[in-house]
């Protein structure tokens, strides 16, 4: 233990001329020197892939809440919910539309196989059993009920879907509301990797020559994360 002697104390403080003050102490803090980075959390991929799998978006929220909490991080992923939502709903929505349809027919089509000269559905009477099939063309109308008629003065028809076309859009919707629902959890996961990715701007990218095996040249690829 060292002694210190009272004297010692009472003498007044000198600072010697020839060590300089360091004048960068009394500089104001500027914006830049008060941002903190976020060490202690850690983003995890597979917490965002399971949320999107169970709940369309809540993984790109998660991922939301990850760009946030990490310093120096621009992406955005909340936006992509929405985008989400309505593709699913969309698609959701046609395939229930078209479920219906083919549904109907297909239960007409087998009452009038059971019970010759009955009609189930009223809206059917003027379709025969090809039609229930194959569905009919209509004139298309206005809102009045008038005839519409294209730049050439030529009469405008639509086709109405029969069980053939309905059952086919059904299938094909169903197929890509799946896919959108699997291709919003891949993107989840993607983007899950890149919470923590460094991408500033100390990444480096160099070549150079090297030995391989000590007897043959080759090149050798560098990445610096510095």
């Amino acid at each position: 233990m060292r002694c210190v002697d009272i004297k010692d104390l009472n003498q007044p403080l000198t600072i010697s001329s020839d060590q300089p003050i360091d004048q960068s102490i009394y500089e104001p803090l500027s914006k830049d020197s008060l941002k903190t980075k976020d060490t202690v959390y850690t983003h995890k991929w597979k917490t965002a892939t399971i949320w999107s799998a169970c709940l369309p978006g809540a993984g790109q929220i998660y991922n939301e809440i990850g760009y946030r909490r990490v310093a120096d991080k621009k992406n955005r992923a909340w936006w992509k919910a929405p985008i989400i939502y309505g593709a699913l709903g969309t698609t959701g929505y046609f395939f229930y539309q078209n479920t219906i349809t083919a549904r109907a027919l297909k239960a007409e089509w087998l009452f009038r196989e059971a019970n010759p000269g009955q009609l189930l559905y009223e809206e059917y009477y003027t379709w025969d059993n090809e039609d229930l099939l194959s569905g009919i063309t209509v004139p298309k109308l206005s809102k009045d009920g008038q005839q519409l008629y294209n730049f050439k003065g030529e009469p405008l028809y639509k086709t109405v879907p029969g069980f053939d076309l309905a059952a086919k859009r059904r299938d094909l919707l169903a197929f890509g509301f799946l896919a959108i629902w699997g291709l919003q959890v891949v993107e989840a996961l993607v983007d899950g990797h890149f919470v923590h990715f460094d991408i500033s701007q100390d990444l480096s990218f160099s070549w150079t020559p090297t030995m391989l095996n000590y007897s043959t040249m080759g090149v050798a690829l560098k990445l610096d994360f510095d």
